[in-house]
């Protein structure tokens, strides 16, 4: 049979983890320990999908460790894409093609191999390797930018972001790239954004070895800045810093990744830069809020860990003297005589637990329910008791996020 696009060039060419990390990325976890990619680990449903390349032929391959099943990107895309092992081949040459965005086979490869004429294809960095060509251009993407997001050519051009977003090329597919980088500011990721107008618009996803468990995306940091800003998303800085216009302060995204230790790299960088104060704008929702409890708690020494489930967050708190802020925090919460387990179904009370292993060794545990409400409850009483007030300020949007505040402002603004 005579297919438009030769299969056998697209296993070789086209990276096959590259285009998983498109397609279902965002409902997959990178495991270090496991060195695989796990969906939904808690539910009964998930999945571990492992990458390596076929010792005879070098074509990349996927395994399944929990559904006992492999092949190549062909394979994939019928079993995980069309859930049609019987997939005709112009159902599969359809969906390659949308993926690589161009319509004939000669585009198809052509489209491959322009990567070798832009920049060097792999560039190394500290425990990441770029796989794609940075583009420094981004006009393809401003109707992105500025028509759905609404952020302001002015600010883009602003010296605070000009130098944020780039064009990001792998397999001949286009998007708009921003650098994840550590506290030290190696480039541990890229996060891509795809802005065409097709049925891909708007998804967003991290390109392959991305490390955003350790990364960040920061605007640009002048000397004498007083002022560091945490958000979920770039888009919400800059649209925060459209609508407010702070100055002197730096604004830094998670993307949309947080807990208790990445919370502490937070802290680290805080302290290494001498900042004086932070603004925590996280999105309203109970994701937002423990964001906001994570960081504040990573600004407490005595707190150990945060961990979270379904309904419940539990915190541990060492008693570090005799007159702790913990004694009052106490007073809100009630005893119990054993420690709960947090797993993922059960929903347990409000209350903590007392563990003494010697008269210097005392640790509490402390219960709340994973809801805007709880979190906000637990957080201010983290505020009042540790006077964190002083230098920690939460700035909640009016609507789901910054970005959103702002659309609705210009929205309104334009009739």
């Amino acid at each position: 049979m005579i297919y438009s696009i030769d299969w056998e060039r697209i296993k070789a060419e086209v990276d096959l983890e590259q285009y998983f990390l498109f397609k279902q990325g965002v409902a997959y976890q990178f495991d270090k320990y496991k060195k695989a990619y796990v969906q939904n680990s808690t539910s009964k449903d998930g999945d571990i999908i492992r990458f390596f390349k076929h010792e005879r032929t070098g074509i990349k391959m996927y395994y399944s460790i929990v559904y006992n099943d492999s092949g190549d990107i062909i394979q994939f895309i019928k079993k995980r894409i069309l859930k049609n092992v019987d997939a005709s081949a112009e159902e599969i040459n359809r969906e390659l093609k949308d993926y690589l965005g161009i319509a004939t086979s000669e585009q198809v490869f052509k489209s491959i191999n322009m990567q070798s004429n832009l920049h060097e294809p792999f560039v190394e960095t500290k425990k990441y390797m770029i796989y794609g060509n940075i583009i420094p251009k981004i006009e393809q993407h401003l109707p992105y930018l500025i028509s759905f997001r609404k952020l302001s050519q002015k600010v883009l051009s602003s010296a605070l972001f000009h130098t944020i977003f780039f064009t990001y090329k792998t397999s001949g597919t286009e998007s708009l790239g921003f650098y994840i980088k550590d506290i030290a500011g190696n480039v541990v990721g890229i996060n891509r954004v795809q802005t065409s107008d097709d049925k891909y618009f708007n998804k967003k996803w991290f390109d392959k070895d991305s490390k955003n468990g350790v990364g960040f995306t920061f605007s640009q940091f002048t000397e004498h800045t007083e002022t560091l800003s945490i958000f979920e998303s770039i888009f919400d800085a800059i649209s925060f810093h459209e609508i407010y216009n702070e100055k002197s302060i730096q604004y830094v995204s998670t993307n949309g990744e947080l807990g208790f230790r990445k919370a502490q790299l937070i802290k680290a960088y805080f302290e290494i830069n001498q900042f004086k104060k932070v603004f925590l704008c996280n999105d309203n929702d109970s994701a937002g809020f423990y964001f906001n409890l994570c960081i504040i708690t990573a600004f407490i020494p005595c707190i150990n860990s945060i961990k979270k489930a379904k309904n419940n967050i539990t915190i541990e708190i060492s008693e570090l003297y005799e007159d702790s802020p913990i004694k009052i925090l106490k007073q809100f919460f009630q005893k119990t005589d054993q420690k709960h387990e947090l797993k993922e179904d059960s929903e347990l009370p409000q209350s903590y637990f007392t563990e003494t292993l010697s008269p210097n060794s005392v640790t509490h545990y402390f219960m709340i329910g994973n809801s805007k409400e709880s979190i906000k409850f637990f957080t201010d009483l983290l505020f009042r008791l540790w006077n964190l007030d002083n230098f920690i300020t939460i700035k909640t949007p009016i609507n789901k996020d910054f970005n959103e505040d702002l659309i609705t402002s210009k929205n309104t603004e334009n009739g």
